[in-house]
């Protein structure tokens, strides 16, 4: 379909909303709406090259503008919105050619820790269903990260919170509302993952501003001394995993079992060097892999977890997600190399190589030996691997600016991965540990103290392990309204994640799939829970959109009105169980746990 022209509204408003904002000292130079480098000119090509794949509803065909907004690096500190403390802020808007009316809908999808043309905008089932209600869409880029990256060498993270990248998407909803006179329109956030917590965070704190949360697959319950009952379990993320791996995940039912006798081969071939041989001649290890010492094997160890976590979070019901040539449901095809019961030393370590195979479509294997170098101990959330090309047409944007000449002996800028893994030693921590006895690898619980020291030695900080609970703990979740959680029943990240309601307003959904499925586009494999947990959320984000709209007719807020009314009863939130371990009971048979307490936020019980 060819491309249209923007919308009449577009900057209709400009004027009078950067009169209004300078009350709030957040409106950008003119200028900085335009400032775009050859990286902007290449989504933007990239994103109109696309546009003829676009979907028209009744609201007309969406339409995407890329734009900056000139950012405050400091929003806590005492000089804030000088010109020397700022940053310009990338986001893209994608709206239907129909004008948004008074009580349409605003999705904010709340920024991942990756590049803005890496969070895929425009792509996923809420995106198309915010074009098919004519809401207008808000896809910012999170700070630190790609052109949005306030960092210096002197700077480094100093500015690297969540609390400063939660006020970012504050501003930026404040500021398009007022940009296009959508100021008394419902704000929905919405993400996953990592996102995902920065959604239902935005809910919490920000409830005047976000009128309700869609958060999959998120890990912010995966902490100690959140208040919950029970406790998270740090054990629970390879138990899941295991179980992804067992006939209750619909893999071979010995496969745990020799996975597990895999793991206690190699640590036990590992202790000498006749044994190391060995490892490398039936593993067919690449000559920069061979082991020489006990390290090497403890690091093949944690590599062949790692692969395996990795692939329970993203064992999916279609095929080619995130790499081209992995299978659906790619554990239980790698598990196919362990049916037997009978498999000899040789047989486990040579087919083990197979099933990592699996999970890397054949690329670590491609020269005819098995490379692990790169092996990482610590499984982390990713972003979503559901990502498509976004079905929209694009604005022209402005000739991109020529490159910039890089400073003579410039300190080179850390890269996604390096910035996100500060992330989590500083704020995002999520503790998981193993045993080999309840779970299918090898005993490597989490260290606290170690991991504070790597922090220290890698970045200079601390880890804030208490952070969530202080600041989203319990007493915070009590208090809030209006967040959906979803998690996939084999990632093992649903241990960190609400599987089950907290609140009548506060409620979870597990469904068959991986880490955050149920945010990607539709796919005919997608089984029934998969849809059931999408209609839910669209369904929530239908009464919330009306409960706003309703009483904002009686107060200039949210349903923050609604806030005193609420009562909660406590339960298992987090509970996760594993059918493949002794004296654990089904995860479909599960019943909700018995009230512990009951507890009320209405005025009378604050009296």
């Amino acid at each position: 379909m060819a491309a249209t022209s923007a919308p009449k509204y577009t900057h209709s408003v400009v004027h009078a909303a950067c009169c209004l904002l300078i009350l709030f000292a957040i409106c950008p130079k003119t200028e900085a709406l335009r400032r775009f480098t050859p990286d902007d000119a290449k989504i933007a090509k990239e994103l109109n090259r696309k546009a003829a794949s676009a979907d028209t509803t009744s609201y007309g065909q969406p339409v995407a503008e890329l734009t900056t907004k000139l950012t405050s690096v400091d929003h806590f500190g005492s000089v804030q919105y000088s010109r020397n403390d700022t940053y310009s802020m990338r986001y893209i808007l994608i709206w239907p050619e129909t004008k948004p009316n008074a009580s349409s809908p605003i999705y904010l999808f709340c920024a991942q820790e990756v590049t803005l043309p890496e969070a895929s905008p425009g792509a996923g089932f809420y995106s198309a269903l915010a074009n098919s209600t004519g809401a207008l869409q808000i896809w910012p880029e999170h700070r630190y990260y790609a052109n949005s990256a306030p960092y210096t060498p002197t700077d480094q993270f100093a500015h690297f919170t969540i609390e400063q990248a939660l006020v970012d998407h504050v501003e930026l909803v404040l500021y398009v509302q007022n940009m296009f006179n959508l100021t008394t329109n419902p704000v929905i956030a919405i993400g996953s993952s990592y996102s995902g917590q920065l959604s239902s965070y935005l809910r919490m704190r920000y409830p005047d501003v976000i009128a309700g949360a869609i958060s999959s697959s998120p890990t912010s319950f995966g902490c100690p001394g959140l208040g919950l009952d029970p406790s998270y379990d740090p054990y629970g993320f390879a138990k899941v995993a295991t179980r992804t791996a067992s006939s209750e995940g619909g893999s071979a039912a010995a496969c745990p079992a020799n996975v597990q006798k895999f793991f206690q081969t190699i640590l036990s071939l590992g202790a000498s060097a006749s044994g190391r041989k060995t490892i490398n001649t039936d593993m067919s290890l690449c000559s920069d892999s061979t082991l020489a010492s006990d390290d090497d094997v403890q690091n093949l160890a944690l590599y062949v977890q790692n692969q395996w976590t990795t692939a329970a979070q993203y064992n999916a019901p279609i095929a080619d997600l995130g790499l081209a040539g992995v299978p659906a449901y790619r554990v239980r095809v790698a598990c196919n190399y362990f049916k037997s019961t009978t498999l000899s030393t040789t047989q486990l370590l040579s087919n083990m190589v197979s099933a990592l195979a699996v999970f890397n479509a054949n690329t670590t294997t491609s020269n005819g030996c098995l490379d692990v170098t790169g092996a990482t101990a610590e499984p982390e959330p990713e972003a979503p691997g559901t990502a498509e090309p976004p079905s929209v047409t694009t604005l022209d944007v402005s000739v991109a600016s020529p490159e910039a000449e890089p400073e003579p002996n410039a300190t080179p800028e850390p890269s996604s991965s390096d910035k996100f893994a500060y992330q989590v030693c500083n704020q995002d921590q999520t503790p998981v540990s193993f045993d080999g006895v309840t779970d299918m690898f090898f005993d490597f619980p989490f260290d606290l103290d170690a991991n504070d020291k790597e922090c220290v030695q890698q970045y200079g900080i601390h880890s804030q392990y208490n952070w969530a609970a202080y600041n989203f703990g319990l007493s915070a979740v009590r208090q809030s309204s209006n967040i959906f959680f979803t998690n996939g029943i084999y990632d093992p990240f649903v241990a960190c994640g609400p599987t089950v309601n907290i609140s009548a307003t506060i409620t979870a959904a597990v469904y068959e799939g991986c880490h955050a499925y149920d945010v990607g586009t539709p796919d005919p494999e997608d089984p029934p829970s998969v849809t059931a947990a999408r209609n839910q959320g669209a369904a929530l984000i239908a009464q919330w959109v009306k409960q706003y709209n309703t009483v904002k007719t009686q107060i200039p807020l949210s349903n923050a009105a609604n806030m005193f009314d609420l009562s909660y009863s406590l339960g298992g939130y987090t509970q996760v169980v594993n059918d493949t371990l002794t004296g654990s009971t089904s995860f479909r048979d599960q019943q909700v746990l018995n009230s512990s307490a009951s507890y009320s936020n209405s005025v009378a019980a604050m009296m």
